[in-house]
């Protein structure tokens, strides 16, 4: 549901393929899985191939390229199926309401020393699947995970402190994908050391380590008196931060 920027598009849209999650805490789901979209009915083909083993190949389907397709199950049941039809039907509404929590979260937060609302880009549209706010840990002298503890004691819910950086998972780290000796690296396709060290994404590692403080608006359906109170959970933990120093 979010515009990209200078109105291009919707975003997952702007690439030959594009996907969408459709777990619990999104805001449409199936409880697992998700979608993929594109407009190109060879890789839409290819795609459904996938998903099931290639098995529909054993059939006259006239498939000539068979690279990739072993042992993929990436099915979604006809049950989770109907339920995100469904969902769909409920997407504007949902998108909106969490949009108007968002601007009611930036407009009491805002004034708070040392905190950074999410901005929106011109041309384009936010719909808040996360709200993040980022601290400024100079300026307040506090670490985001004290904070996050006393905004959780003030009975905030759903706060996150930073969120995965994928190239710091063990299996990017010990380079350990396929099997047991370090396939694709070690394969002789692979022409170049890649190096996945710490500090070489340092923007998203400072923000997932220690800057970046997340509400999850998508795990409950917040009424305006709800968000008051989170926003004066946070004015209150804000004027009593002495205390946490």
């Amino acid at each position: 549901g979010a515009q990209i920027q200078g109105g291009h598009g919707w975003a997952g849209t702007d690439a030959a393929i594009g996907g969408f999650s459709l777990n619990y805490h999104k805001h449409i789901h199936t409880g697992e899985g998700g979608v993929m979209v594109t407009d190109d009915d060879e890789l839409a083909e290819r795609m459904r191939l996938i998903r099931n083993h290639a098995e529909a190949v054993v059939g006259p389907k006239g498939t000539t390229n068979l690279s990739n397709m072993l042992g993929h199950n990436f099915r979604l049941g006809e049950i989770e199926a109907a339920i995100g039809r469904e969902q769909l039907v409920k997407l504007d509404r949902l998108v909106a309401g969490r949009r108007a929590i968002a601007e009611r979260l930036t407009a009491g937060l805002s004034s708070l020393p040392g905190v950074t609302a999410p901005r929106v880009r011109r041309g384009g549209s936010h719909v808040y699947y996360i709200y993040c706010l980022t601290i400024d840990l100079g300026l307040l002298g506090v670490s985001r995970d004290r904070i996050v503890d006393a905004l959780t004691a003030e009975g905030v819910p759903h706060l996150a402190k930073g969120y995965a950086n994928v190239h710091l998972l063990p299996m990017f780290q010990q380079k350990i994908a396929y099997g047991s000796h370090g396939f694709p690296w070690s394969a002789p396709f692979c022409r170049r050391d890649v190096d996945y060290r710490r500090g070489i994404c340092p923007v998203a590692e400072g923000l997932h380590s220690a800057t970046a403080l997340l509400f999850e608006v998508c795990q409950a359906d917040l009424s305006e008196t709800d968000v008051d109170l989170i926003i004066a959970a946070f004015h209150k933990v804000w004027r009593h931060m002495d205390r946490l120093r």
